[in-house]
């Protein structure tokens, strides 16, 4: 089904429309689509390239596998002014398990390797998981991204709802909770709202270093992701309120690393995600 609703790039629709996401398909496991800007515009977004390399990825298995990880190093920025071209090679198809290699490049440089395994359903086992955190729900919470412009693209296509800031109780380990969800409503295809939950899970985890700064955009440090790594423990919907928990245990040697877990509303544990981020001094 996500060869239907992603079947054009449009790089400022909504997300719950699925534009964001969509790709040109040009051939031989070749994709195209273009990326809008981050935390500085002239550079696109991460979660933006993550998202389209996993539907990528989705679109060269069969439909009855859905993702359960994934793992990306960025390795240089694109611009959203040029297409980002997506080549997703398959490395293994086996009975239950697939693996897909997806590179994006623009202008010909690598910009994005990307490994992605899909599954097929699986007899239910035991589960654990644990408590979710006790935080305020989404209503009457602030908006979290109200420091970006309201024509922003990340503020057109997702809801932030922030709660207050915390530092954990371990020294040196920095707490940060918001809700998000997609503008709008997704289709009901299970492809889509992973693809949408990895554009959304790269936006505020790396940024948890920045809280002792107090500002969300402080001047003379520079924050850029390293890596993405996902794992989708259940079914979720990208279109209704989840709980991300973003914790910062570690700062040093010009790098920062950030866990983060995303929650439904039933209190159950949907995904979970580490990132690592160059942090350092502006020279």
């Amino acid at each position: 089904m996500i060869n239907g609703v992603l079947d054009q790039a449009q790089p400022f629709g909504p997300l719950g429309k699925g534009e964001r996401l969509a790709l040109v398909d040009v051939g031989s496991g070749v994709f195209e689509g273009y990326c809008h800007g981050g935390r500085a515009q002239e550079r696109a977004y991460g979660g933006a390239v993550v998202g389209q390399a996993l539907a990528a990825a989705y679109r060269t298995v069969e439909d009855d596998r859905s993702v359960h990880s994934l793992h990306a190093y960025f390795l240089r920025a694109v611009t959203p002014e040029l297409p980002t071209r997506y080549v997703s090679d398959a490395v293994r198809d086996g009975r239950s398990y697939s693996v897909r290699q997806v590179t994006a490049s623009q202008g010909g440089k690598e910009a994005l390797t990307m490994s992605v395994s899909f599954k097929l359903p699986q007899p239910e086992g035991s589960r654990r998981q644990p408590g979710m955190p006790d935080v305020p729900g989404p209503e009457g919470l602030d908006d979290g991204f109200a420091f970006r412009p309201a024509t922003h693209p990340l503020r057109t296509a997702v809801e932030c709802r922030q709660v207050p800031d915390a530092v954990g109780p371990d020294e040196g380990q920095i707490e940060r909770f918001a809700w998000f969800r997609s503008v709008g409503a997704l289709p009901d295809d299970p492809a889509l709202h992973a693809c949408a939950l990895a554009y959304i899970s790269d936006a505020p985890l790396a940024p948890t270093a920045l809280v002792p700064y107090g500002e969300p955009r402080p001047v003379g440090v520079v924050l850029a992701s390293l890596d993405h790594a996902m794992w989708f423990h259940r079914p979720f919907r990208a279109d209704e309120w989840l709980l991300y928990a973003c914790r910062s245990r570690l700062a040093g040697d010009g790098r920062t690393l950030a866990y983060g877990e995303f929650w439904d509303r039933r209190g159950q544990l949907v995904a979970s995600v580490v990132q690592e981020a160059l942090l350092r001094a502006r020279a």
